[in-house]
């Protein structure tokens, strides 16, 4: 597995040891409001995966689709030839069918990857043994959990298949509000940043040469957002909106002022519609950041096949998936069901971004005592995904002047006071902080061979994210740095790495339409042109002098911790990744004009 290009698939499908096993919710959780048992004549519907064919197959193809002057170079794949290639086999989900068929269940559709299922209650307590509950989280989500765990026929098993709905759920957004936002921009040499700004601060291209014209970036996310906040945003710089379409999967959320979706969803259109102003945003939009849900949302964008990038601001650690935290129940089949997504899309050319998360190396709880642990961030762990990292940034300060030209960054993170992170005790010895760390399931990708670690490392790159949320020690060190969002008309601070992935997922699309071109996954150029940096002055895609802590690694020289390889080589750490990006560098534009001074014509 660790000599395939992408690695991906293979090792997380020999991490499906339990695949027809999903445990109940475990103590660590959402707070819960309130638990009802499920009726038995309720109706249910769930998704049954199974696994791909010929995965050898999968990766050669995916390494030719980036090597070029091979056949394959950029010939994606659509929807239906990946189904063909590639899908689970017809002949298995007949077969699960009739299976599911003669248990009572009803098969209502087929995708590339599985099956989707009806029934009811009654049904799966006798076929699946297990009592499912109504579970009533403090913000009003009504989940189905399973009360003791859900075990699939043997019949089932047998042919590799994998549930993941009625499960515990875990999944943070990485954005938070921070409290000292104005309402004037160009206020400090810290922000609070538009847009704007940031290009200016690293280096996009004018407005004029690209804006991401004729590209489409989806946002997967659980909630809609309000057409008038983006007016109300991108006309502060003098722009029209860009175009959004709305696509509600599984009904959708509803926009909420008191939602962290709804402030999460309108942080993502702004900060990647910002950056390529012409390009569509697709926002697709789930009931609730659960797999279930967010799985449903990745087959549609699959489906689809309208994306160019996808941006996803959640996550969560990867203990989450394993027996210990499950009640011994191995639960990273669910990791294999996300991979085959992320699989599938870069096949057919789309690249998926994610946040690699805002509490720096420390993002796990621990299972013996109240205090965070090592640990990363899936699905930013992905070697199918680009983890995208922050910093704080500083920027030239004339008061009077809109010049938000670059000085410095730095990735100093914040300690935290004890808080209640996962629902239940609050948790101490937490750290506010760009999220990196080595993945527990994935192997090292080849592209990041050179690293000298025997994982795939996070995150790749980043961008700014910003610093101080509320739940830091106080007072914060000095030089943090925060974004400006328009929520529910207000004028906001925020914080995170919700900012700096969606702000990648805009770059992509302008390298897109540069290149006239999907690039599918960016692993493979990030290092290459990392790499190539390090042997040549005449390259300077990536800013790498910047001072920085996460909680477990320095930017500059890593912790050295017992047990773990750390990169030691000067081209990456697991604090900012490969480091930030003077964009029109690493797309290859560094002949095109640049963007200006905020409110000029190439910079509006």
């Amino acid at each position: 597995m660790a000599r395939s290009f992408f690695c991906s698939a293979a090792a997380a499908i020999a991490l499906a040891t339990a695949a027809g096993s999903i445990a109940a919710a475990p103590a660590l959780g959402a707070e819960i409001e309130s638990t009802r048992p499920v009726l038995a004549g309720e109706s249910v519907q769930f998704d049954i995966f199974f696994p791909l064919r010929d995965p050898a197959g999968l990766q050669t193809l995916l390494q030719d689709q980036q090597t070029p002057g091979s056949a394959d170079y950029q010939r994606w794949l659509t929807p239906a030839e990946f189904t063909q290639r590639f899908g689970a086999d017809p002949a298995v989900l007949a077969q699960a069918g009739a299976v599911l068929t003669k248990a009572g269940f009803t098969v209502i559709a087929t995708h590339a990857q599985g099956i989707r299922v009806a029934g009811t209650a009654g049904l799966m307590r006798t076929q699946f043994g297990t009592a499912l509950d109504h579970v009533a989280a403090a913000n009003g989500r009504d989940s189905l959990v399973a009360r003791a765990g859900v075990t699939l026929p043997a019949e089932l098993r047998a042919m590799g298949a994998m549930i993941v709905a009625f499960g515990a759920n875990h999944k943070q957004i990485y954005a938070k509000r921070v409290g000292h936002a104005v309402p004037l921009n160009r206020n400090s040499a810290t922000g609070g940043y538009w847009f704007s700004d940031l290009k200016q601060a690293y280096d996009a291209p004018s407005y004029q040469s690209l804006a991401g014209n004729g590209r489409n970036i989806a946002i997967l996310i659980s909630s809609d957002v309000l057409d008038s906040d983006m007016e109300q945003y991108f006309g502060h710089e003098n722009l029209a909106e860009p175009t959004l379409v709305h696509i509600a999967v599984n009904g959708g959320a509803e926009f909420d002022t008191s939602s962290d979706g709804s402030f999460e969803a309108t942080l993502d259109v702004q900060q990647s519609g910002g950056m390529a102003p012409l390009a569509t945003i697709l926002l697709y939009n789930t009931p609730a950041l659960d797999d279930p849900d967010l799985l449903d949302g990745l087959q549609q964008i699959n489906s689809d096949n309208l994306a160019d990038v996808v941006s996803m601001s959640f996550g969560e650690c990867e203990l989450f998936f394993t027996a210990a935290y499950n009640g011994g129940v191995d639960m990273t089949s669910i990791v294999t069901a996300y991979e085959q997504q992320f699989l599938q899309g870069n096949a057919q050319g789309i690249t998926f971004v994610a946040s690699s998360g805002d509490n720096g190396a420390l993002q796990c709880p621990s299972l013996t005592k109240p205090v965070f642990i090592a640990g990363a961030s899936h699905p930013a762990t992905s070697p199918s995904v680009t983890a995208v990292g922050g910093t704080n940034l500083v920027t030239k300060f004339t008061k009077g002047s809109e010049n938000s030209a670059y000085v410095s960054e730095n990735a100093n993170g914040d300690p935290l006071v004890a808080y209640s992170a996962f629902g239940g005790s609050a948790l101490s010895g937490g750290y506010w902080g760009s999220g990196g760390g080595p993945s527990l399931f994935f192997p090292t990708p080849s592209w990041q061979s050179s690293l000298g670690i025997k994982n795939r490392a996070t995150p790749d790159l980043s961008l700014h994210m910003g610093g101080c949320p509320t739940t830091a020690q106080l007072p914060c060190g000095p030089q943090r740095s925060y974004d400006i969002e328009i929520f529910g008309g207000q004028v906001t601070g925020v914080i995170g790495t919700s900012a700096s992935a969606p702000a990648f997922a805009g770059v992509v699309a302008l390298y897109d339409e540069l290149t006239g071109a999907r690039h599918g996954n960016m692993g493979p150029m990030i290092y290459k042109l990392a790499g190539a940096q390090g042997l040549s002055s005449n390259i300077a895609a990536f800013r790498r002098a910047i001072p920085g802590f996460n909680g477990l690694y320095y930017s500059g020289q890593p912790v050295a911790i017992p047990g773990i390889v750390v990169p030691t080589v000067g081209e990456y750490n697991m604090v900012i990744g490969t480091g930030t990006l003077d964009i029109r560098e690493f797309i290859g534009a560094a002949n095109l004009p640049a963007a200006g001074v905020p409110g000029t014509p190439s910079n509006p």
